[in-house]
């Protein structure tokens, strides 16, 4: 059964129903032998335990759990480090945080309002920053081209352009 450290702490404790090796640099699929029944518009939200983190070089993936699953709740286990981990009986191995969603449908559109971010990536809250005391712009032209709903969700791109969508 989940348990919660303290009151205030925002993830249930899960825990392995059995006994599970994870080889180094590869991952285990980790059964804990419960399932949930989540409220409408949440999620649960699978997520590392920062004791295994930085202990054992343990993290998880594939860390949704949606709000219709009914099934074992599972954690995939995956091993940053050299040397084999073996997880027993019992072992606290994640965390299940339940988090609010919106489930609005997105919509198409042909264009983004401006922010002052614009269309940089990484890093680029301090490069936009930098940028702004020296008096530059930091906005790319960019092409915009229609894409499905689907494809976004596949990660496709066509051509030079991107494709957007944007939340109703």
């Amino acid at each position: 059964m989940p348990t919660k450290g303290l009151a205030k702490t925002a993830g249930h404790d899960l825990y392995t129903k059995e006994g599970t090796n994870i080889p180094a640099r590869g991952q285990a699929i980790v059964g804990t032998g419960i399932a949930v029944g989540l409220p409408y518009n949440t999620y649960g939200r699978i997520a590392s335990r920062s004791s295994l983190a930085v202990k054992h070089r343990l993290t998880t993936t594939a860390q949704v759990i949606d709000t219709d699953y009914r099934g074992e709740v599972k954690v995939v286990l995956t091993n940053l480090g050299d040397q084999p981990y073996r997880v027993e009986k019992g072992d606290r191995i994640a965390q299940l945080i339940i988090k609010k969603i919106d489930n609005r449908e997105l919509q198409e559109v042909a264009q983004l309002e401006d922010t002052e971010r614009g269309y940089q990536g990484f890093r680029s809250c301090k490069d936009t920053m930098d940028q702004k005391g020296k008096g530059q712009s930091a906005k790319p032209q960019m092409e915009i081209n229609e894409i499905s709903a689907r494809a976004f969700g596949q990660f496709y791109q066509r051509g030079e352009g991107t494709g957007i969508l944007r939340w109703n």
